[in-house]
C-alpha cells in the first residue's frame, strides 16, 4: 500500500515538472544576397509547438517553417531525437535545410537549421521552445 502511494506521488510530481509550452518560437531573420541578383532575401522562420494527447498526459509536437521574404518556403515536422532535411523553392531557386535538434534542458528544445540556396549556405536559423515563462 505504501509503495502504491509513493508511486502515485512520484507520477504526480513527474507530471507537474517542467513541460515544453505550446506556442511559436521565431528565429531572428537574416539577409542573404544571391549571386545572380542585386536584391537581398530575408530568410527567417518559426517553430510551432503544440501539446498532443499521450496516454494520461500530453507531449510536445514541433513543426518548423522557413520563410523567404515573408512567405513559407519549407516546412516539416521536427522530432526531438534526430535531424531532418527539408526542401522547397523560393524566388525561382531550389532551397534545402538541415535542421538539428538539441535538448538544452529537460523541457527546452533548441533547433538549428542550416539553410542552403542551391548549394550555397544562405543562413543559420535557431529556434528555442521551452517551458512557459511566468507572466
Amino acid at each position: 500500500m505504501v509503495r502504491a502511494v509513493a508511486l502515485a506521488a512520484l507520477a504526480t510530481l513527474a507530471a507537474c515538472g517542467p513541460r515544453t509550452a505550446a506556442g511559436r518560437a521565431e528565429a531572428g531573420p537574416q539577409f542573404w544576397r544571391p549571386s545572380v541578383t542585386k536584391e537581398s532575401w530575408l530568410i527567417g522562420g518559426y517553430m510551432d509547438t503544440r501539446r498532443v494527447p499521450a496516454g494520461l498526459t500530453t507531449q510536445p509536437q514541433h513543426e518548423v517553417f522557413i520563410t523567404v521574404n515573408g512567405r513559407v518556403a519549407m516546412q516539416g515536422g521536427m522530432p526531438r531525437e534526430h535531424a531532418v532535411e527539408l526542401s522547397g523553392a523560393a524566388e525561382g531557386s531550389r532551397l534545402s535545410a538541415l535542421c538539428t535538434p538539441r535538448m538544452v534542458a529537460r523541457a527546452t528544445l533548441q533547433v538549428n537549421c542550416l539553410v542552403l540556396v542551391g548549394n550555397e549556405r544562405a543562413a543559420t536559423l535557431t529556434f528555442t521552445a521551452g517551458p512557459a515563462q511566468p507572466g
